[in-house]
């Protein structure tokens, strides 16, 4: 007789649970105090220093968790490289921590193996036992320590270099410049200039004869004869 296990379905999420998550995720905007601000770029930062690969047994991932932020808060890393200099130190201080413990553990194995241990020179008797691992673990300390005082120089050798560097200036905004403009001309016709406006004058309006096109003024002859034009465009002469 078989049985079969009841599906699970997962329920699709509805178009209101979708709006609320939306929602939501744009309220996180991450750390706004300085504290939680410097919190964060220190986590960003020791990304590649993982407790779960370097701590091993009789260690506290706590204890590698506070190393690294006391050399974070040290040299304060603003590059990759800077940041891998800095993993340098923290693995190489974490190294040599390890292998202190190592050499008091060996002093300790090596007594209490012994077959009959001097009871009046003890660590005598076990440095003899153990010369051979005393000193494998003298060469990895040794190495250790090159690694360290290596690093440390080409941090600092970086970090001296980014601190001589001059500040980049802003590049200044360009001056907005007035451009003049003239309003479009119509192409459309043509309109003439205003004409000029007379403006009676006080001997206009002077009473006497009226002159125009049909009563010129008349004009002086040194003869005795006069010229009159008559109305209608006829003209005649006589003596005055």
């Amino acid at each position: 007789m078989s049985f079969r296990l009841p599906l699970r379905i997962n329920p699709m999420s509805t178009i209101h649970q979708i709006e609320a998550n939306r929602l939501n995720a744009q309220k996180s905007t991450g750390p706004r105090s300085a504290h939680g601000k410097a919190a964060s770029s220190r986590n960003a930062l020791k990304s590649g220093i993982d407790a779960q690969s370097l701590v091993i047994r009789g260690e506290k991932p706590g204890d590698l968790d506070a190393l690294t932020a006391e050399y974070l808060d040290r040299f304060l890393p603003a590059t990759p490289e800077e940041r891998l200099f800095v993993d340098t130190l923290i693995r190489g201080d974490w190294q040599l921590r390890r292998l202190a413990k190592v050499d008091a553990q060996i002093w300790e194995y090596e007594m209490s193996s012994a077959y009959k241990l001097d009871e009046d020179s003890p660590l005598g008797h076990g440095f003899e036992r153990g010369q051979r691992p005393f000193e494998r673990l003298q060469r990895r300390i040794n190495a250790t320590e090159r690694s360290i005082k290596s690093a440390l120089h080409e941090l600092q050798q970086l970090q001296s270099a980014r601190d001589t560097q001059p500040p980049v200036q802003p590049v200044p905004a360009p001056t907005p410049q007035l451009i003049e403009t003239k309003p479009p001309v119509s192409q459309i016709g043509f309109v003439p200039p205003p004409q000029p406006q007379l403006v009676p004058t006080p001997q206009s309006l002077a009473p006497g004869p009226r002159y125009s096109a049909l009563n010129p003024v008349p004009t002086a002859c040194p003869s005795a004869f006069t010229t009159v034009t008559i109305a209608g465009g006829v003209t005649g002469s006589g003596v005055l």
